[in-house]
């Protein structure tokens, strides 16, 4: 299985950031991580952000997820045909404006 990198950047209804940050450590996390070919999950506050010639929204927070598969598409349709459902409930204190989604694989890396 090949594994991937799906990142998403997404922000908070405005002032409801505290009651997001506790939907997704509570609910949603738990809900994406039993989905088939989720691996892992973080959920990352975003304390700096910089767009270099564009319009970008205020992000508040960045997700990382790791997903094992032949491809990382039919996972994250997965997740999308699930949000909303009792599987995966979803809240109004996430605001889906702007929202960007990206997935990909390591082509280089280097730890420390």
């Amino acid at each position: 299985m090949a594994r991937f990198h799906y990142a998403v950047l997404s922000q908070a209804a405005p002032g409801r950031e505290d009651e997001f940050i506790r939907w997704y450590e509570e609910q949603h996390m738990p809900d994406v991580l039993r989905m088939p070919g989720v691996v892992s999950g973080k959920l990352i506050r975003l304390d700096f952000q910089r767009a270099y010639n564009l319009d970008a929204p205020q992000y508040t927070t960045l997700t990382l997820y790791d997903l094992e598969g032949e491809h990382p598409e039919p996972i994250i349709d997965t997740l999308k045909a699930a949000s909303g459902s009792d599987a995966m409930p979803m809240t109004d204190s996430l605001s889906k404006v702007g929202m960007i989604q990206a997935a990909g694989h390591v082509v280089a890396s280097s730890d420390r």
